[in-house]
């Protein structure tokens, strides 16, 4: 990418029709090709250049159809980048040079002197730089561009760039940057291009960018940003049009964020963690024609959220959790051309909400739970009424629910399809029954009664019609294809059956099946829909099949041109055959191999705790994601690229208050997550984690009560209080113990009578009697007492 750009800049001489690729080959050492005009690509040793340099002076001395103005070498077993080897490419004319070794290390000062006078973009990638090669670039005063993208850089200091002072274009992409100092950027006057993606790079650090004021695009994309987008984020740079901050943390946008861009006409918050757009979000951002604010987790959009942003013409809102869409968001937008609204949550259109905006040449609604009723007629009319709509667009348009309606193209639907389906029904049903009740079974009509439960349902546009009133040319009118359509696989569940067709030879344009026909063995066949399916994913619903019986499917596609208009039909048929059942889990092939088992993506543990000031804790282990790729790669490549197998697997946590929700938030699938929230004041809350958009048949919701924790301090202080207070008691418990055991001890050795061994010769002395009365008196008493 950056060779291509410079490319313009550095064949300043002209391209000659007889220029010649310079004749290097000298292995191991060096090899050279050539892939554009004036530019050489080689690969060799640490000794290349010398080798390189040598060649390119001898054949520019004898044929100067041979200039070359760009030198990318990739060099073995360089570690560091003397003058001496540099000095052979002295007389060349380069206008160019990169070097990238993988292992350079060091660049020795005053390496590029000698080519210093044509040198005009230098390129070091892809090293172990651990700085800026301050002193090696101080004498390249025509330098205007520089990359030093994918090195091991840590920071930026005053004097990094002192003497490149016509640099226009600078790349430390990929390093590991954690701070820029103040003046930095100072002495690049003419900096117009800086690109600082995949870093370490945190808000604070941004503000050493305020000395690069005529700086025209900034990408900060993959760095350690976060918190909310306000007015400061980014300094003042009233020359500013591109801004990159995607693949960050933001989780908000402020009012008036950005405030000193005013000139900015893109801006990426792509893949951060946004789900509030405050009310005049954008306001001094009037001139932005580009938003994108697709991966997030926005919820819904204010009528004032977008307002100011007159001049927009792009709108990317996609994968997001949009639930519906009103007109309120784009009223504003006069100038709308692309609306991109796909894999939300929306349910509903409101009437008139794209009244405004029958202009738009791509609107883009697909992966969206559309609930197809009468609010969704003014938006099927706005579909069959937008002619700059691309028909891909249109046919994604299609209904979820009702079950009737599922699968159903919304621009072929007509109001009465949508409104008054079940009005229709219920009338048809009373005049059945009325019918019923008048007649004997005799005489009933069957084939009135299924015209009044069914013959008005279809009232609506067919295909034909809707064909027709597109200035699109009917089925009968289209040629037929010299292309053949041959049956790969068709299989069957409870509800759909699935076939996979091939279009030979293969080509680059797209078909889309216009019918189906399937017909079992010496029986009629039977017409059913294909919703436009591509060849490759054609569902049939509501056909049964007899897993006995073999099926020939025959089917009919449309091929389309490059503006998506049909201009042939492609025909053939299956050979009969059994059609096989969907096996769970495992896809059978017509070849033998081993599929391995994958565990199910599942919540495994949830852990919680919530303090006294309301600071909820949730720690989340998730079991079963894929381990990653065996090959790593680079960081830039690994941020943009969606790992395919959690591209739609999301954790749910959901916070309960006696039974009602309080608080959700969804996070992408990974091994561990720590989510905090605050705000929980009182309780009991109960705690829930589960695993949404994932299609696996074992995933259950984990739930737990959190524990209150005080803060740090005062818990620790109260449990020693409460250790203390334990021991003191267990003390006087014992003591308590011992006392009572003495009392008792004592009391009963003093109220027990001496006892002497009588005489077996005396005869004991009459005692006297007590009275009778007293003595019950007595025995009840005790008696009492013990009860």
């Amino acid at each position: 990418m950056w060779l291509t750009g410079a490319l313009s800049i550095l064949c300043v001489s002209s391209v000659l029709s007889d220029w010649h690729c310079p004749e290097i080959s000298s292995r191991p050492l060096a090899e050279c090709s050539c892939d554009l005009p004036h530019t050489l690509r080689c690969t060799g040793d640490h000794n290349a250049l010398q080798i390189i340099g040598r060649h390119l002076r001898e054949q520019r001395a004898r044929n100067k159809n041979t200039a070359v103005s760009l030198l990318d070498c990739a060099l073995r077993g360089l570690s560091s980048l003397t003058s001496a080897s540099v000095s052979e490419l002295a007389g060349v004319g380069l206008h160019g040079l990169v070097i990238s070794s993988g292992d350079i290390k060091r660049v020795q000062s005053g390496a590029f002197n000698s080519i210093s006078s044509t040198l005009l973009a230098l390129g070091l990638p892809n090293n172990q730089l651990p700085l800026v090669p301050t002193e090696a670039l101080v004498r390249l005063v025509h330098l205007d561009r520089l990359d030093l993208s994918n090195n091991k850089i840590h920071t930026l200091d005053a004097n990094s760039f002192k003497g490149v002072h016509n640099l226009t274009y600078l790349d430390i992409s990929d390093n590991q940057l954690t701070s820029i100092a103040d003046g930095a950027f100072q002495p690049l006057i003419k900096l117009n291009v800086l690109r600082l993606r995949g870093n370490l790079l945190k808000v604070s650090a941004l503000t050493a960018l305020k000395e690069a004021n005529m700086l025209k695009e900034l990408d900060v994309s993959s760095n350690a940003l976060e918190g909310p987008v306000g007015p400061s984020t980014v300094p003042s740079l009233s020359y500013l049009e591109t801004l990159h901050l995607s693949d960050n943390t933001f989780a908000s946008i402020r009012r008036g964020a950005l405030a000193g861009l005013t000139n900015l006409t893109l801006l990426n918050l792509h893949n951060n963690q946004i789900d509030v757009l405050e009310d005049y979000a954008f306001k001094h951002l009037t001139n932005l024609s580009h938003l994108d604010l697709s991966h997030n987790e926005i919820v819904a959009v204010s009528g004032a959220s977008l307002a100011q942003l007159a001049n927009l013409a792009y709108l990317d809102l996609s994968h997001n959790f949009l639930r519906s869409l009103s007109a309120d968001p784009l009223k504003a937008l006069n100038r709308l051309t692309n609306l991109l609204l796909h894999d939300n949550d929306i349910s509903m259109i409101e009437e008139g909400a794209l009244t405004l905006h029958k202009d738009l040449r791509r609107f883009t609604i697909e992966d969206n739970p559309l609930n197809c009723d009468c609010l969704m007629a003014g938006f099927a009319r706005w579909l069959r009424e937008a002619k700059n709509l691309p028909q891909s667009d249109k046919s994604a348009a299609v209904c979820a629910t009702p079950p009737h309606l599922e699968g159903a193209l919304i621009s072929r639907l007509s109001k009465n399809k949508l409104c008054d389906d079940d009005h229709v029904e219920n009338k048809a049903i009373d005049q059945a029954n009325y019918d019923y009740n008048k007649v004997d079974d005799n005489t009933i009509d069957v084939d009135k009664i299924d015209d009044l439960l069914y013959g008005e349902r279809i009232d609506g546009l067919d295909d034909d019609a809707y064909d027709e009133e597109l200035e699109v040319p009917g089925e009968e009118d289209l040629p037929i294809s010299k292309s053949t359509v041959r049956l790969m696989d068709a299989w069957y569940d409870d509800e759909e059956v699935h076939l996979s067709w091939t279009i030979e030879p293969l080509s680059t344009l797209r078909y889309r099946c216009t019918g189906v026909t399937a017909s079992k063995a010496g029986g009629l066949p039977k017409h059913i829909a294909c919703h436009r399916a591509p060849p490759a994913n054609i569902v049939l619903r509501g056909f049964k099949i007899d897993p006995l019986e073999k099926y020939t499917f025959c089917v009919a596609l449309e091929e389309m041109d490059t503006k998506d208009m049909p201009i042939a039909l492609v025909l053939g048929c299956g050979m009969p055959s059994l059609v096989r059942q969907r096996v769970e889990y495992i896809t059978v092939r017509s070849e033998p191999i081993t599929v391995p088992m994958l565990e199910p993506i599942r919540v495994s543990e949830v852990r919680s705790n919530i303090t006294s000031d309301g600071l909820l804790t949730v720690l989340i282990s998730v079991l079963g994601i894929p381990p990653p790729n065996q090959y790593v790669l680079p960081r830039s490549q690994r941020v943009s690229m969606p790992d395919r197998y959690l591209h739609n697997c999301y954790v749910i946590l959901a916070v309960l208050d006696r039974g009602s929700l309080v608080a959700q938030k969804d996070t992408p699938c990974q091994d561990t997550l720590e989510v905090t929230m605050e705000g929980f004041i009182r309780g009991p809350y109960e705690v829930c984690a589960t695993i949404s958009k994932l299609k696996t048949d074992s995933v259950h919701k984990i739930c737990i009560v959190p524990q209150l924790l005080e803060p740090v301090g005062s818990l620790q202080m109260k449990t020693g209080l409460k250790n203390l207070n334990t021991a003191l008691v267990g003390l006087a418990l014992g003591l308590m113990i011992i006392v009572i055991a003495l009392v008792w001890f004592v009391r009963k050795m003093l109220k027990k009578p001496a006892e002497f061994q009588t005489h077996r010769c005396f005869r004991p002395e009459p005692v006297a009697e007590e009275n009778t009365r007293a003595s019950y008196v007595m025995l009840t008493t005790t008696a009492t007492s013990k009860v």
